[in-house]
């Protein structure tokens, strides 16, 4: 029973990194007609309304005990926040593949974590296995041109991008310290809410002047899709791989959204799938096969 739990663990991770792979063509659609911070407004929004209301049919909530408190400030404001307005925002000055090279270090900035904190000590598969996702990842990022200029590129972009990376292994470690006190639906309301209020508040203006009649439909969806698939079911599901796999096995999904944007860009979008490209794919599988083949010994 246990096995087959785990084996739908590890088949709702991959359902995660879909939502999250396929998310930007929809985002795409999305910001031509929708600035970028109404948009993140209203995708965070359609997120919290959705955890609202599976909370109230649950009716799952429970009263947050006072020292959990400082995990969800952690993972909400200086994780889910900060990944949310930074890692966008250092798209628009740094290529793709680089930041692709940069979110594919989360696994090792998730063990670095865990090793401080004394929860883990890493064995050779799991460094092995991280050090094979890493080079999947940039394998692929090798198959993306770019046209940005070595300033930029290491610049302020690659500078923000890794805050955003590093901010997201703290929401990974954080939450799992939570995940088995609270029901899912709690968590990402809470989580949600801590990236909503700042959002709405830095973008009041200007979904003011929006030209709400103006917007299609098209890219109503992109925003419910990136905010309810991507964000709320996305995490959520995220959320239980944390409880059942641990963190470090866990952040080694975060290098598959990628090979599904890849797919999804190939599939929808008429884009070319590179040699270069299915090879940093299935490096990157056997990374994240190799170390969630056999249980380590201490969960983080």
């Amino acid at each position: 029973m246990r096995d087959r739990d785990t084996v739908k663990t590890h088949l709702l991770l991959i359902l995660a990194t879909f939502f999250w792979g396929t998310s930007p063509l929809f985002m795409k659609i999305a910001l031509q007609e929708i600035p970028y911070l109404p948009f993140n407004t209203f995708r965070l929004l359609s997120a919290f309304i959705t955890a609202s209301v599976m909370l109230l049919f649950t009716r799952s909530w429970r009263k947050v005990e006072k020292q959990d408190w400082k995990y969800f400030v952690i993972a909400g404001f200086f994780g889910f926040f900060i990944f949310q307005i930074g890692y966008p925002l250092g798209l628009t000055v740094a290529p793709v593949s680089i930041a692709a090279i940069i979110m594919a270090t989360l696994p090792v900035s998730v063990m670095l974590i865990n090793l401080l904190a004394g929860m883990e000590k890493p064995t050779l598969k799991i460094i092995t296995g991280i050090s094979l996702s890493v080079l999947g990842a940039g394998i692929i990022a090798v198959g993306v041109n770019s046209s940005v200029s070595s300033k930029k590129l290491y610049g302020a972009g690659v500078l923000i991008i890794l805050i955003a990376e590093i901010a997201y292994a703290l929401y990974t470690v954080q939450t799992k310290h939570v995940v088995r006190k609270y029901s899912l639906f709690q968590i990402i309301f809470i989580i949600v809410i801590f990236s909503l209020i700042p959002f709405s508040s830095m973008s009041a203006k200007q979904i003011v002047t929006l030209p709400f009649s103006s917007i299609s439909l098209l890219a109503w969806a992109g925003v419910l899709y990136s905010g309810i698939l991507g964000i709320c079911i996305g995490n959520m599901l995220w959320f239980r791989g944390i409880d059942r796999l641990g963190s470090t096995k866990t952040s080694l999904y975060a290098n598959l959204p990628p090979v599904f944007g890849i797919l999804s860009g190939f599939i929808f979008l008429k884009e070319s799938m590179t040699v270069t490209q299915i090879a940093g794919a299935f490096t990157i599988a056997a990374g994240v096969i190799l170390v969630n083949r056999k249980g380590i010994q201490k969960k983080a």
